[in-house]
């Protein structure tokens, strides 16, 4: 065998490692995402979630992901970008808890030293949960209507901001709340 054919043919050896090796990488991520899906479909039937809000729960974690990022962390949150998202349970007005050792809370809440955001107005629809003091994005889809609950250290005043990083608004200090705000013209909130 020439000098060619044997480097030809390490070069074909290390190649096919290399592929093999990549190959169980993706098998393994694929995988374990598969497995996780799978872990929060389960945690959601134990909540007692139906086949079919379990399975548009999945398609509502899918699709905000695909639009905002982020990465499921229960049947029905989301972490991004220094916020949690809370998404409703299809067929539900309120967000609430899914996926804890204890049975589904009837609502999220606003922790302590949050400021939470609405979708809907009269504290309804996905909740998105921020406490840092960062200029933060507001969810995509959220154009009018909504609420919030700025539920901070005492007198702490949240700021809203507008497409162009112009301040709009500021809340009343904490705990300050707005059943009926409207996030129309909200792009940022700088929680503090």
């Amino acid at each position: 065998m020439s000098l060619r054919t044997h480097i030809a043919v390490a070069a074909g050896a290390a190649l096919l490692g290399v592929a093999g090796t990549a190959a169980s990488a993706l098998a393994s991520d694929s995988a374990e995402g598969t497995n996780g899906t799978a872990a929060f479909r389960a945690e959601a039937a134990r909540d007692g979630l139906s086949a079919r809000q379990i399975s548009g729960l999945q398609q509502k974690v899918d699709a905000f992901i695909a639009k905002s990022g982020g990465k499921q962390t229960a049947a029905n949150r989301i972490t991004v970008k220094g916020a949690s998202v809370t998404l409703t349970v299809p067929g539900e007005k309120y967000a609430r808890t899914l996926n804890s050792d204890s049975p589904a809370m009837a609502a999220a809440g606003c922790p302590y030293y949050d400021f939470c955001g609405f979708k809907g107005s009269n504290f309804t629809g996905d909740q998105w949960n921020v406490s840092s003091c960062a200029l933060h994005e507001i969810p995509d889809g959220w154009n009018s209507g909504g609420s919030w609950i700025n539920n901070q250290s005492t007198g702490t005043r949240a700021r809203m901001y507008d497409k162009n990083k112009s301040l709009i608004y500021t809340t009343p200090g904490a705990y300050s709340s707005d059943a009926y705000g409207d996030w129309g013209p909200v792009w940022y909130v700088r929680p503090c």
